[in-house]
C-alpha cells in the first residue's frame, strides 16, 4: 500500500489551466537531491513519467516486467517510478504517465505484423504493460495518463483494439486519458471522442533555413494551426502538444528524424533551437483551443546525459531553457 503522503487531494479534478509540461527523463539511479528545484525554476506545472518498454521489429512481443530489474534504469522500473510520482506530488508537480515503447534499430510507427494471430499476441502483451500502469495511476491520484504514442500500424489497422483497451482503462483509472499521435497521424485516430485531450508529439516541419527566423517560423505555424483548431472544434477537445522539442542544430526547424540521423555532423546551434521553441509557444499560446504540452526533454540528472547530447533535444544549460522559462511564466 502506497504512503498516503503519496496522494494528493483533488488529483483528480478537472484540469483548466494550460499544461506548461517536460517530459521527464528517468534517472539510472535514485535521486541524490530534490531534481524539481530545476522543474520549478523554469515555471513548469507538469512532468510526464515514461516507463519504457522494448519492442524487436517483427516480434508481437512487448517486453516489461513490473516487477524489479537491475537490467534496466532505477527510474523505468516499479520503485522509481513510484518515487518519481511521489516526489512530484510532494514538489505540487502534476504528472502525466506515459508507458512507451522503443523499438531497436527502428521506429513504434513502423510496426506491422502479417497474420491477425500476432496481432492479437502483441495486443495482449501491450495490454499488461499498459493496465498495471493505469491501476498504478488511480492509485497514486496521478492527474492523467497516455496510452500510447506514436504506434500508426496497430492505430490504422487496428482500431478496435483500442477502442476495447480505453475501456479497460476506465475501468480502473478515472482520471484524465489521451493517446500521444504521431505529427502526421493525429487525423488517422479514430477514437479522439472517448479521450480527453487530442495528443499530437509536435514534431511538424517548418522551414529548412539553417538559422530559422521568427517570420519564417510563424509563416510554417499559422496553417498549421489553423488544420488543428478545425480538428479540435470538430471533436470538441483541446489540443495536448504530447511532445515538443527541437534539436539544438543547425536547420532545427526542418524533419527532425532527419536531422537525428546525420546528428553527428550537423554543427552545434543552440540559438536555431531557441528560435523555434520561441516561435512555437508564441503562435500556440495565441490559440484558445491549445491547451499546452510537454517539451522533449529534460534529464532529472545532468549525469545521465551521453556523450554529445549538447546538441540533443534539451533545453538545460542553452537559450532555449530561458525560452521555456519566459513562456511558461506567462502561460
Amino acid at each position: 500500500m502506497l504512503s498516503a503522503q503519496c496522494q494528493r487531494p483533488g488529483a483528480q479534478s478537472p484540469i483548466m489551466e494550460r499544461i506548461k509540461g517536460l517530459s521527464f527523463v528517468a534517472p539510472s539511479r535514485p535521486f541524490d537531491s530534490n531534481p524539481f528545484v530545476d522543474v520549478l525554476n523554469v515555471n513548469s506545472s507538469w512532468i510526464a513519467v515514461i516507463p519504457y518498454a522494448f519492442c524487436r521489429a517483427g516480434e508481437p512481443v512487448v517486453h516489461y516486467d513490473h516487477q524489479e530489474s537491475d537490467k534496466r534504469w532505477w527510474g523505468e522500473g516499479r520503485h522509481g517510478i513510484e518515487e518519481t510520482i511521489c516526489q512530484a506530488q510532494s514538489n505540487h508537480i502534476k504528472v502525466m504517465l506515459k508507458p512507451q515503447i522503443w523499438v531497436g534499430k527502428d521506429w513504434i510507427g513502423n510496426l506491422q505484423f502479417a497474420t491477425a494471430k500476432d496481432w492479437e499476441k502483441w495486443e495482449d502483451s501491450y495490454e499488461d504493460y499498459i493496465l498495471p500502469f493505469a491501476a498504478l495511476s488511480e492509485e497514486m491520484g496521478v492527474e492523467m495518463i497516455c496510452i500510447g504514442t506514436e504506434i500508426k500500424g496497430s492505430i490504422t489497422e487496428r482500431p478496435q483494439f483500442w477502442q476495447n483497451l480505453i475501456t479497460k482503462v476506465r475501468s480502473v483509472y478515472k482520471g484524465k486519458v489521451t493517446y500521444a499521435a504521431n505529427w502526421d497521424e493525429y487525423e488517422k485516430v479514430s477514437f479522439w471522442s472517448r479521450l480527453d485531450y487530442i495528443g499530437v508529439n509536435a514534431y511538424f516541419p517548418l522551414c529548412e533555413e539553417k538559422n530559422p527566423t521568427e517570420q519564417s517560423l510563424t509563416r510554417a505555424w499559422d496553417p498549421l494551426l489553423n488544420e488543428l483548431g478545425k480538428f479540435s472544434k470538430k471533436y470538441h477537445k483541446p489540443i495536448l502538444f504530447t511532445e515538443y522539442g527541437y534539436l539544438s542544430v543547425d536547420g532545427s526547424g526542418g524533419k527532425t528524424w532527419e536531422l537525428e540521423s546525420k546528428l553527428k555532423s550537423l554543427d552545434y546551434n543552440p540559438q536555431a533551437q531557441a528560435n523555434c521553441l520561441n516561435a512555437l509557444l508564441e503562435c500556440c499560446s495565441k490559440r484558445d483551443f491549445w491547451q499546452g504540452g510537454f517539451v522533449w526533454k529534460w534529464y532529472s540528472d545532468p549525469k545521465n546525459m551521453r556523450h554529445g547530447l549538447e546538441k540533443d533535444h534539451s533545453p538545460q544549460g542553452k537559450p532555449a531553457e530561458d525560452v521555456i522559462r519566459k513562456w511558461y511564466a506567462k502561460m
